[in-house]
């Protein structure tokens, strides 16, 4: 008996060793709901491609972390969510009088990318709550700040405003979807102060492209420790 036990205990544990897939269904459904949540803005009167690239930059890292913690095959159903949004992005830019947007395809592979690490963050998550709530708050925190928030006052330094902008993922996407320089943005222009410095922005292509393979990576190797990992038996 004594040597049985410990064989017994190995055999569970090799059971429990792997973190089990949703369904295919269950993954396409999912990618779908937040594909549909992410277009949401694209569906309300008066709303341009900026107000979709702002809500975007806020909810793409967002979406990442649920659809990481539910254990979705990134490689398979990760952009199922994100290709949603860039059709939304081209139809709404093309239904405008005159389109605003130079190259959204590089702007999808951005927010592709921002979804992709959001994922990453999900994989190695213990509380989906509580890693969505700290991915929304860091997200916003990082596209009000150049700002100030929209509270009144003076304008951050010209340095510090300059790095803002660079950190700001509605600035990223805007410019990687093609806005020339997003400082100049009529959201941002008075209370950021663009007159008072100058700033290179973000090229395009081969920012869009960083930001897409980095997700990845980040994505596709959370995800295979977690499957090497054993699991407690409640998880």
């Amino acid at each position: 008996m004594d040597e049985v036990q410990p064989k017994r205990q190995g055999e569970r544990g090799s059971d429990i060793s792997k973190s089990p897939r949703p369904s295919h269904l269950h993954s396409l459904g999912l990618g779908l709901t937040l594909g549909a949540l992410g277009s949401l803005p694209a569906w309300i009167p008066g709303c341009d491609a900026f107000s979709l690239l702002l809500w975007l930059s806020w909810f793409a890292p967002v979406a990442g972390v649920l659809l990481g913690a539910s254990r979705i095959d990134p490689l398979r159903f990760g952009a199922v969510a994100p290709a949603l949004w860039a059709v939304a992005l081209v139809m709404l830019d093309a239904a405008a009088p005159q389109p605003t947007l130079a190259s959204p395809l590089w702007g999808a592979l951005a927010w592709t990318g921002l979804c992709f690490m959001g994922m990453s963050l999900g994989a190695r998550t213990r509380s989906t709550f509580t890693s969505a709530a700290a991915a929304a708050l860091a997200t916003a925190v990082l596209i009000g700040l150049p700002a100030r928030g929209a509270i009144a006052g003076e304008p951050w330094p010209p340095r510090a405003a300059s790095a803002l902008l660079d950190a700001s993922p509605f600035v990223l996407l805007g410019e990687c979807s093609g806005a020339r320089d997003m400082a100049w943005h009529r959201s941002l222009y008075a209370a950021v102060g663009t007159d008072r410095f100058q700033r290179t922005p973000w090229n395009g292509p081969w920012t869009a492209s960083a930001v897409l393979a980095v997700g990845c990576c980040l994505a596709w190797l959370f995800d295979r420790r977690r499957r090497a990992t054993p699991r407690a038996a409640g998880d």
